[in-house]
């Protein structure tokens, strides 16, 4: 286990070998020829030089340093974490991921993220190619200089501040990662010019009025069903369709001397606060069953050219089961419908359910309970007690946000319709759902 420079035992024509870089780990081996064919009498592989013999040797034994320090440094890079065996490789190699910041983060980064979070950076490099008008950068290139020039186009563009802010921190964060390579001898270091004055921002939401008037909206199943999820996302205060299709793992029963209580326990992404979302109450619980059921007539037993997302199991909650990089797939023909139907996109449900509590002047400590905000001015740990009663008056602010918002009214009406476009009757009634229909049609 470990790395080193060797002279291979067979000589050329010429009477020299060939020198050889030898790297194992774990059963894993790399070899690479880096092109010095030296006499065997005049190497020394204590040193990895050669002897003063020729003229050449001044010339290779620059060479065999250079190369020396390479696999040091990689190495060490290697045995702290920092590279990985395929990264070690690829440097070993003589592959250059610094010429190229998108193939560091394909490379370098992604393997280490989310998906989610590798598009969120990628994204922000882009935005950086796209204002400056460029193809590719080099980590030469992403310096000082790129980074001013982009700011001060951004702010002139009125970005912002938030999309700026986003940009900066991935674009610092590459950089500092490269550095810890070794591939740049820079780190990032924001200017204090670079920040944006955030402004005022007027929340886009909507009301009840709008929703029942756009109601008239749905031709078809896949427009009931866009509906509902909005519907859905707005009761659940606030859940993005990436939430929604995780539910069913996160379910949370609490039993009570007098009732049942069912939650999702999700805990949001942005901020790491837990938030415990009660869906044990009208309409909630029906239109989580009535997605279900139409779920079966949009996704069940699909043609081949489609991918197979509908459930294998059978759990109250879910909706759709699929990879990660299906997600987009799946949900594309909501998202490009919603904003079309409904005048507003998904994310929407939960500006509006934020606006309807701060209008029943919720209090701001159980207002951000409810949408999973942070607040350093907030006391961030409880006593059991303590929490139970923070719990209760999140789940009366709830129910008080759907009736004040007359979410019950609104689905009414959303069912009325789906009747009117000759809906099947279990998508649009109470009808529970029981059982995995998949095993009944197969």
């Amino acid at each position: 286990m470990g790395i080193q420079l060797y002279l291979k035992n067979t000589v050329n024509s010429k009477g020299t070998s060939a020198i050889f870089i030898f790297a194992q780990h774990k059963g894993k081996v790399f070899k690479k020829n880096i092109g010095v064919n030296v006499s065997p009498v005049e190497w020394n592989k204590k040193t990895y030089q050669v002897k003063n013999i020729s003229m050449p040797s001044i010339a290779i034994n620059k060479k065999l340093q250079e190369t020396t320090s390479l696999i040091r440094e990689v190495w060490g890079l290697f045995e702290s974490g920092i590279y990985t065996w395929d990264e070690l490789c690829t440097k070993l190699k003589g592959g250059k991921p610094e010429e190229g910041v998108e193939g560091f983060i394909e490379d370098v980064l992604r393997p280490r993220m989310k998906l989610t979070t590798y598009q969120s950076y990628k994204y922000s490099y882009r935005a950086l190619l796209k204002v400056l008008d460029v193809s590719t950068l080099s980590f030469k290139e992403l310096n000082y200089d790129a980074i001013d020039k982009a700011v001060m186009i951004w702010k002139n563009q009125e970005k912002s501040p938030s999309s700026i802010e986003t940009y900066l921190k991935h674009l610092g964060v590459i950089i500092n990662e490269a550095n810890d390579r070794g591939i740049v001898n820079y780190r990032f270091e924001k200017k204090k010019k670079w920040s944006v004055k955030k402004h005022t921002k007027v929340v886009e939401s909507v009301t009840t009025e709008q929703l029942l008037d756009s109601i008239k909206n749905v031709n078809n199943i896949y427009d009931f069903q866009t509906f509902a999820f909005w519907l859905l996302m707005f009761c659940m205060r606030g859940l993005y369709p990436r939430d929604i299709v995780k539910m069913h793992l996160h379910e949370l029963v609490n039993e009570s001397e007098q009732f049942k209580k069912r939650y999702v326990k999700h805990k949001r992404s942005k901020t790491g606060e837990p938030m415990n979302i009660l869906y044990s109450c009208e309409p909630t619980e029906q239109i989580i069953n009535s997605l279900k059921c139409s779920i079966t007539y949009t996704h069940l037993n699909r043609s081949s050219s489609y991918p197979d997302v509908y459930p294998k199991g059978w759990h109250t909650l879910i909706m759709f089961e699929y990879k990660e990089e299906e997600h987009k797939n799946v949900w594309d023909v909501y998202t490009k419908r919603c904003r079309k139907i409904i005048g507003v996109p998904f994310k929407v449900a939960r500006k509006t359910f934020e606006s309807y509590a701060l209008l029943l002047d919720v209090s701001a400590e159980v207002r951000y309970r409810l949408l999973g905000h942070q607040d350093r001015s907030i006391k961030s740990s409880y006593q059991n007690w303590e929490w139970d009663r923070i719990s209760a008056k999140v789940d009366e602010a709830h129910l008080k946000v759907l009736k004040e918002f007359r979410i019950e009214e609104v689905w009414y009406k959303l069912r009325k319709r789906g009747k009117e476009i000759g809906l099947p009757e279990s998508v649009v009634t109470r009808t529970l759902m029981l059982g995995n229909p998949r095993d009944k049609k197969n």
